[in-house]
């Protein structure tokens, strides 16, 4: 079984990018294996961090599941909560079977360079202005580029502890470049705002171990990047910048929201956080949100361009008209529970847990800051990459903690 569950989390990243739903591989499988507990019935020895992370799980599942139900919701609105339900079965095999840390790190760093050299081809071969690699679209592939290659860049402290460091070290680094360039030639900038923030949280643990030039190594990097990345002929992130500085004042002006991806952004966070005002504590449901949009549509007071979109391209506000302040507190845990989890745990565990324990603090850091432009929690790719991943790494960090 171990060396079932390390298969599965090497092929869940691996395939992540470059294949059409091949993150979905890796999982389903270890969603069916899990039922070998009910067989074996292995000992577990849960302890109060592990019964506060599959709660969390669970109060997600349960709260959005009772608002859909409240509101009469369609049932495919129970897809995405009901991943996170099957991520609970899945952590229980991990604690009892923990993946080989090679599985996970070699996983994503190979997941970053297939999908960076998808989109690369796309970009050159196929002249695709915004390559999405094999996802659904431009913005999900910036950001799962983006995070594996942070998953990357934080499984470096680990690679200098193993027999071949150099070739483990270049294979993360590799993994690391290529998620960034992957993320860059998307277009897609939530990816953008999450590099400074990861890669100083990377820093800074680096930085406690080996000395302070790791912050000022990494502020330079990125400083570098940037600049040569703006300076490029045709460059991506220049004309995104511009484009979204542009929009913005447009939008101020009451232009046409048509081809404005800031502008209809905007719009649909001013409409939202109007329509949410008279049903803050547990929202209006996705066919209610739908119908008060048509409604505001019909009496001119919402830019009819945005009224087909069936979220408010924010984690927060989507979730606060539809669900209400204890929706937003579901979500809010589902990200900060465990964040706190694995941040306590890069202060005060051992230090070959310490790594996963990064990687955990940079999923959660991530995801907080993708859900800020865009809602990655309505799509499969999104609630994927982040509760199976956390479950991993979790499972990986208390295996570490355990043999210590």
């Amino acid at each position: 079984m171990l060396g079932l569950t390390s298969v599965c989390v090497f092929l869940f990243s691996a395939l992540a990018l470059a294949v059409n739903s091949g993150y979905s591989l890796g999982a389903l499988v270890l969603l069916l294996a899990s039922s070998w507990l009910l067989w074996k019935r292995p000992r577990l020895h849960l302890q109060r961090r592990d019964y506060l992370l599959l709660g969390v799980m669970l109060a997600y599942f349960l709260t959005f599941t009772a608002n859909m139900l409240y509101h009469g919701d369609p049932a495919r609105e129970l897809d995405m909560p009901l991943r996170v339900l099957l991520a609970v079965p899945v952590l229980l095999l991990l604690l009892a079977y923990p993946p080989r840390p090679a599985a996970w790190c070699g996983g994503v760093a190979i997941g970053a360079i297939g999908g960076a050299a998808l989109a690369f081809w796309q970009f050159i071969m196929l002249d695709v202005e915004r390559p999405q690699a094999a996802t659904s679209n431009a913005i999900h592939y910036g950001n799962v580029s983006m995070l594996l290659g942070m998953l990357s860049l934080s499984g470096l402290v680990w690679a200098r502890e193993q027999h071949h460091r150099a070739a483990w070290s270049t294979l993360l680094l590799a993994g690391g470049l290529a998620g960034i360039f992957g993320s860059v030639i998307s277009g897609s900038r939530s990816g953008w705002l999450a590099l400074p923030v990861c890669a100083g949280i990377i820093a800074l643990h680096y930085a406690k171990k080996d000395g302070k030039r790791y912050i000022a190594s990494t502020a330079i990097a990125i400083i570098a990047l940037g600049a040569v990345t703006y300076s490029m002929p045709d460059s991506q992130i220049r004309k995104r910048i511009h484009a979204a500085v542009e929009e913005t004042q447009n939008f101020e002006h009451g232009a046409d929201l048509k081809w404005s991806s800031v502008g209809q952004r905007l719009e649909m966070w001013r409409t939202a956080l109007l329509i949410s005002r008279d049903n803050l504590a547990v929202g209006i449901g996705r066919t209610g949100y739908l119908e008060a949009k048509l409604i505001l549509t019909t009496e001119g007071k919402m830019n009819k361009t945005v009224g087909e979109y069936t979220n408010a391209h924010n984690d927060y506000i989507d979730t606060l008209v539809k669900r209400g302040i204890i929706g937003v507190m579901a979500l809010l845990a589902l990200f900060l529970v465990p964040l706190s989890l694995f941040g306590r745990a890069l202060r005060h565990s051992a230090p070959a847990a310490q790594p996963h324990a990064l990687a955990g603090v940079v999923l959660c850091t991530c995801y907080m800051i993708f859900g800020l432009t865009t809602s990655s929690l309505t799509l499969n790719i999104g609630i994927i990459m982040l509760v199976f991943p956390m479950v991993i790494l979790w499972a990986m960090l208390r295996q570490q903690e355990r043999i210590a």
